[in-house]
């Protein structure tokens, strides 16, 4: 697996030697990449003009380990399958970094249980990667909650680059890693 930079686009080229792992393989090594180097990193993205520092923890690889865990915005099969081909790559960190605001909201619903009860905003960022002869929107749930901000969420939507909108791509964000 290699990414590199065309223009403002990051490019992923996964190696074709993937499918000689199985899924519980590739699970267990995800699981264990989290665990070991990713579990406790800050991503840093900018809100409204300021910086914020999200914090990658257990939610975030519980999360990312489950297919369709999107609410409301599933991932196909060959999406999920691609999201974790690039985990399994350890190319997790430079999927989510450079992603671009795009909204914000409150808890949607009155009454939730668990730590949904508790959320204050969720946080919305994406951006557009090129990975084996596809566009995907890279969509990252970021959940503030008592002044602190965790990655919630990532999830992968192929985009038909006819529908791509100018605004879509990425072109000034910077993400630091703590």
């Amino acid at each position: 697996m290699s990414m590199k930079k065309v223009g403002s686009i990051e490019v992923y080229e996964l190696d074709e030697n993937l499918d000689k792992y199985t899924r519980k393989e590739r699970e267990e090594y995800i699981n264990e990449l989290f665990k070991q180097e990713y579990q406790g990193k800050e991503m840093s993205y900018l809100l409204n003009g300021e910086e914020i520092k999200a914090l990658i923890n257990k939610t975030t690889r519980k999360n990312f380990t489950q297919l369709r865990h999107s609410h409301g915005q599933l991932e196909t099969f060959n999406e999920f399958k691609k999201r974790q081909d690039i985990a399994f790559s350890n190319d997790f960190i430079p999927l989510i970094s450079n992603a671009n605001f795009k909204r914000q909201s409150l808890e949607h619903y009155a009454g939730q249980s668990g730590s949904h009860r508790q959320n204050n905003h969720w946080y919305y960022f994406n951006k557009i990667i090129f990975c084996n002869d596809n566009l995907y929107n890279v969509i990252i749930d970021i959940l503030e909650r008592n002044g602190n901000y965790y990655i919630y969420n990532t999830k992968l939507k192929e985009v038909d680059a006819r529908a791509l909108s100018p605004g879509m791509i990425s072109t000034s964000c910077t993400t630091n890693i703590s």
